[in-house]
């Protein structure tokens, strides 16, 4: 969103959806799902796909302005850090039903489940991230061969083997999360909103709001976050 609407106009939209209606959420979100909203998107970031094209744009950019470099370099950084984040936090909702950003927040508050989980997802964590590699290093040091044996499950074993049985439900949660939406609509509201994008209920287990409130109860569960997720 930032390097589509640049940092002014991100604000003025957090701003905007902060106050919108039922409606105006459930019109939001068929839009990003339409096949014309992601036909535009790929149209509006004009991605190369030959060498002669990258060749081109890169002549291109070296002929820009300083200013205009520097702009154009910062909108491809939120670009594309904004695709692996939301990639991995998609993976980690698919394998564990908890978001990276809280998987990471928990690893880092000591909890070693969640490490692993995390390392899962993304191995370069060991290898990147300074908590992790400090934990790993102490894990060394002082022996602790519990941890190393759980850590080392986690590394040999591929994403999407994790118990969830819900997982579009699961990722339709993490994105009202993410937009911190999740707690302020009613389980009826999220429910019509299933419904809008034509989330199929019966394969979901949500005929009702009884079963849209338990699978909510699941995914909290699955999350073990303590108020920490999408932060």
């Amino acid at each position: 969103m930032l390097a589509l609407l640049g940092e002014d106009g991100f604000k003025q939209f957090n701003q905007d959806s902060a106050t919108w209606s039922e409606q105006e959420i459930n019109n939001f979100f068929k839009e990003i799902e339409s096949q014309e909203f992601q036909k535009e998107l790929l149209d509006h970031l004009n991605l190369t796909e030959t060498e002669a094209e990258w060749a081109e744009q890169k002549t291109l950019f070296e002929s820009l302005p300083e200013d205009q470099k520097t702009a154009s370099q910062k909108t491809a950084v939120f670009l594309f850090s904004g695709f692996f984040a939301h990639f991995f936090n998609t993976m980690a909702l698919m394998t564990h039903g908890a978001t990276m950003t809280s998987l990471i927040a928990q690893a880092m508050q000591g909890d070693d489940e969640a490490f692993g989980k995390a390392v899962q997802v993304d191995r370069f964590l060991l290898t990147h991230h300074p908590d992790f590699m400090a934990r790993k290093q102490r894990a060394q040091d002082e022996g602790d061969r519990r941890f190393l044996s759980a850590l080392a499950y986690r590394e040999s074993n591929p994403n999407l083997k994790g118990k969830i049985r819900y997982p579009a439900l699961f990722m339709l949660f993490g994105l009202l999360e993410s937009f911190q939406w999740l707690d302020s609509l009613r389980h009826e509201e999220i429910l019509d909103l299933c419904d809008e994008i034509g989330l199929d209920r019966f394969q979901n287990r949500i005929e009702d709001v009884n079963y849209l409130t338990k699978r909510l109860i699941e995914y909290r569960k699955f999350q073990k976050t303590g108020g920490l997720s999408m932060q």
